[in-house]
């Protein structure tokens, strides 16, 4: 019984740490850039164990906001006198106080913006200096075609794909081609992000790695 009642105890112990090990960030901050237009974000995003992540975020901003038809299919300009969006987050990366978050576009006031993804990061700069934060939105990449060598009429090698590593490293872990081009929490490194000098600003974000 003693044996069993160990065993219990340190299978509680164990769901607990790892509950306290998983990354997590959320907050919510209001800010204004040099145009003194606000804008607002608030978000919750949970890791995984399996990889990926569950959360959302809400985005508003008052900027006047003109989408162009940069595509060519005609369509007019739109111009808009502030917008919001709400996106489901699927996926994040945390490093020490920053987090980057992705998901998708899944309301909006500007029709489409829906299905587009969105990318939020984060920077948790303590009790005494002003949190960070940058995002950008993205149309999803289409492609209508698909590479092949014009010189054959079946191409053997469309459809196949392959892992690509540096063969002068032996710790080179690669990566699988052809590779994603969807954005994603990790498109781009972490300490690659520039984020925006805000005027003003008032809230907390937090992140747990």
């Amino acid at each position: 019984m003693k044996t069993r009642r160990l065993i219990s105890a340190l299978a509680l112990l164990l769901a607990a740490c790892g509950a306290a090990a998983a990354q997590t960030a959320g907050g919510s901050y209001q800010f204004a850039l040099e145009d003194g237009l606000t804008k607002y974000v608030e978000f919750d995003a949970s890791a995984q164990t399996g990889g990926g992540a569950t959360g959302a975020m809400f985005f508003s901003d008052e900027t006047l906001v003109t989408y162009q038809d940069v595509d060519g299919v005609g369509d007019p300009p739109e111009t808009h006198a502030g917008f919001f969006f709400r996106a489901e987050f699927d996926d994040m990366q945390v490093s020490g106080n920053k987090a980057v978050m992705t998901g998708t576009v899944r309301d909006a006031s500007i029709t489409s913006l829906i299905g587009r993804r969105v990318l939020l990061t984060v920077e948790d700069s303590g009790e005494n200096t002003r949190d960070r934060v940058t995002w950008g939105v993205y149309a999803n990449l289409q492609r209508d075609w698909t590479p092949s060598d014009a010189e054959l009429r079946e191409d053997p090698g469309v459809g196949m794909t392959w892992w690509a590593t540096d063969a002068e490293r032996r710790d080179d872990q690669g990566f699988a081609m052809p590779r994603d081009e969807s954005i994603g929490a990790r498109t781009f490194p972490v300490a690659s992000y520039e984020f925006v000098s805000a005027a003003t600003g008032s809230g907390d974000i937090f992140v747990r790695p």
